[in-house]
């Protein structure tokens, strides 16, 4: 039970260092594209801020730990159910990095979670699933689009008569403060995921009780395990999807790579702190982007980019639990779970 346990955590860890590779770029792309920081300087604020992050609270672990899928019964069910959840996201996730597509690790490990835990005969709480869970994450892109496009058309009216030169200064002032502020609420949001499913499996072998698992904390070496995982990840990232969003989509200044921060910062930190709700900072951020496109002046989003990206902002959470659901049977029926 120990190696399993151990295969878990290691499958946690690489899920977090795929989340921090394949997501963390985004927290500082349109401060880059905007000239607002170098690269390295940026990554480096961005390792920093998300490590810092994944320390802090435990809202949103509690909801998905405790009130998605209801762990219970055999230990070596809810080990193995966990493994081939982390394998089918960290599979997705890299498959849409290679393609250059953005996608929402969120999506990634409840699409996972949802398919491994109906394989193996846990219980869904379909509706806490649907409230927590499936409307925060399809309602937030659509939030951030709006609230983006509202602040595009009164700060844009607001300052229309600030010379360009001022005002692209100003911008660039305050989306760096916007990148610590994204990186610190990425960690927050996407590290405690992470640790909550760690602390099912070691309660999982730690207790013998047949009763629903519940989480009521992280522990100090999980957080630290799965932040470090995350900053890593963060370190190594790539740009590719960055290219996609920042770059090839849209055309960016840097007023609206402002405004585009700062509505996903508003929307993040709201999801995290006061609703206690998962929300993917890729989705919120890149129709965030979409939404300054809109507003006042004509924007440049092109179609043949943004369009693939909300196929896949549908299609993450079926396509990872169909994932899972392939690797469970493949499991079931090699080892006769």
């Amino acid at each position: 039970m120990e190696l399993l346990l151990a295969a878990v955590v290691i499958a946690a860890v690489i899920f977090a260092g795929s989340n921090g590779f394949h997501d963390a770029a985004l927290t500082v792309g349109n401060a880059v594209v905007g000239r607002a920081m170098r690269p390295g300087w940026a990554l480096s604020l961005a390792v920093i801020f998300n490590f810092i992050g994944a320390l802090l609270g435990e809202g949103i672990a509690i909801v998905v730990a405790n009130q998605i899928v209801l762990f219970s019964g055999s230990t070596e069910l809810i080990l193995t159910t966990l493994l081939i959840a982390f394998v089918a996201a960290t599979t997705w996730s890299l498959f849409t990095y290679y393609l250059a597509l953005p996608v929402s690790s969120t999506h990634c490990l409840i699409g996972g979670l949802l398919g491994a835990g109906v394989v193996f005969g846990f219980s869904v709480n379909t509706g806490e699933a649907m409230d927590s869970v499936v409307w925060p994450l399809v309602l937030s892109p659509i939030l951030g689009f709006i609230l983006a496009w509202v602040l595009t058309l009164i700060l844009s009216k607001s300052l229309a008569s600030t010379p360009p030169k001022p005002l692209f200064r100003g911008a660039r002032m305050a989306d760096s403060v916007l990148t610590a502020a994204l990186s610190l609420v990425h960690g927050v949001q996407d590290a405690q995921k992470i640790a909550a499913l760690v602390m099912v499996a070691i309660l999982a072998v730690d207790t013998q009780q047949h009763d629903v698992l519940s989480v009521v904390d992280i522990s100090w070496p999980v957080r630290l395990l799965i932040a470090a995982a995350l900053a890593l990840g963060t370190g190594l990232s790539g740009w590719r999807v960055v290219q996609t969003l920042s770059v090839r989509m849209v055309r960016l200044d840097p007023f609206k790579s402002s405004i585009a921060d700062g509505a996903a910062t508003i929307l993040m930190y709201t999801a995290a702190l006061i609703m206690r709700v998962p929300v993917s900072l890729t989705f919120v951020l890149g129709s965030s982007i979409l939404g300054t496109q809109y507003a006042g002046r004509k924007g440049h989003a092109r179609a043949r980019y943004f369009v693939p990206m909300f196929a896949v902002w549908l299609l993450t959470i079926p396509a990872a639990a169909l994932l899972a659901v392939v690797l469970g049977w493949i499991v079931k029926a090699s080892v006769g779970l």
